[in-house]
């Protein structure tokens, strides 16, 4: 009796275990992301499919804090290349459809191919006069 119980759940298990399996692939394909050490920052490039839109890679600066700052500028370096630098935000939403939000900070700063590996992206912010930068590298 046990047998037949235990078989039955494989049939189940297996599949869906495929289908978790197939899903993570699928989006690790399409998203790459990175936190800063302190936590404070989330970076995300995803894959655009949406065939409406223009093609390519989108980096996403996500502020993951309510703390009050003033993002001064995002630096996305390339092989020790700087290839995106942005030192002024407004809020609300861009002609391109891009949002901005100045608290919690939250940009869409990128849109290209796709990250190499070991790209750093750099936030500069302040806070209570004082200028801190911190570095999120994307794995």
């Amino acid at each position: 009796m046990g047998y037949m119980i235990r078989s039955k759940y494989l049939k189940v298990i297996i599949p869906l275990a495929l289908i978790v399996i197939c899903v993570y692939w699928y989006y690790s394909s399409i998203v790459i992301s990175g936190t800063s050490e302190n936590g404070m920052w989330k970076v995300t490039y995803s894959k655009n499919i949406d065939s409406s839109e223009p093609t390519g890679w989108e980096g996403h600066l996500n502020q993951r804090t309510n703390d009050n700052v003033t993002v001064k500028a995002i630096v996305v370096e390339e092989n020790d290349k700087i290839n995106t630098s942005i030192d002024s935000f407004e809020e609300g939403r861009a002609e391109d459809g891009e949002i901005t939000v100045l608290h919690p900070f939250s940009d869409d700063f990128y849109l290209g191919p796709k990250p190499s590996k070991g790209t750093v992206v750099s936030v500069v912010w302040e806070n209570d006069d004082k200028t801190h930068t911190d570095i999120i590298k994307i794995r």
